[in-house]
């Protein structure tokens, strides 16, 4: 059970730091305005991408990681635009599982260096599933940051040039990303 416990730290940890990934669930869910349109997006994303994550940490899938870089840069970029051009975007939870897979194979990339020695041992679940849960604890947190946060915002009529300016941002970001990541520029 350490096993857990230690993945588990370092999924929470990745998702904290993984800028991109957290830009692009704010991006996903600050248009959400109802609790069942929150939680078919966080499950369709949740669900996708935990399937590319074990599937690339048991040596199913492997996608080059310049590629999937670009792709989680690419992710980023649609639905900030998306915010800004469709400001109650239906269907959302297929865009979040569609991008939720490549951000999977984005996930596994960290997970898999430091699960090689374990895959010979059979000693694999424990600590895949504590990363699993430690991505989805931290996608908790940021979501329950931001809810109150729109909450907010939503209180004085501010919604709309809220979702527009910070999704404009998170294009911007995600756009320089996506050229770095493209052509291999280092950040």
């Amino acid at each position: 059970m350490d096993l857990f416990a230690t993945f588990f730290k370092i999924g929470l940890t990745h998702i904290v730091e993984g800028y991109d990934h957290l830009l692009f669930l704010l991006a996903l869910i600050i248009v959400t305005k109802e609790t069942k349109s929150l939680l078919s997006v966080i499950s369709a994303f949740t669900i996708a991408h935990s399937t590319t994550l074990i599937l690339s940490a048991l040596g199913i899938l492997s996608l080059p990681p310049e590629l999937t870089e670009s792709l989680i840069a690419l992710s980023i970029v649609y639905v900030a635009l998306e915010n800004i051009i469709r400001p109650n975007p239906k269907g959302r939870w297929i865009v979040a599982g569609s991008f939720g897979l490549i951000h999977g194979a984005g996930f596994s990339g960290h997970l898999t260096e430091i699960l090689k020695g374990m895959l010979q041992g059979g000693n694999i679940w424990y600590p895949l599933i504590g990363f699993n849960v430690g991505i989805e604890a931290g996608q908790l947190i940021v979501i329950a940051v931001t809810l109150p946060l729109l909450a907010l915002v939503r209180k004085y009529n501010k919604e709309e040039i809220f979702v527009h300016e910070i999704s404009r941002v998170i294009a911007a970001v995600g756009a320089v990303l996506l050229v770095w990541r493209a052509f291999g520029i280092n950040s």
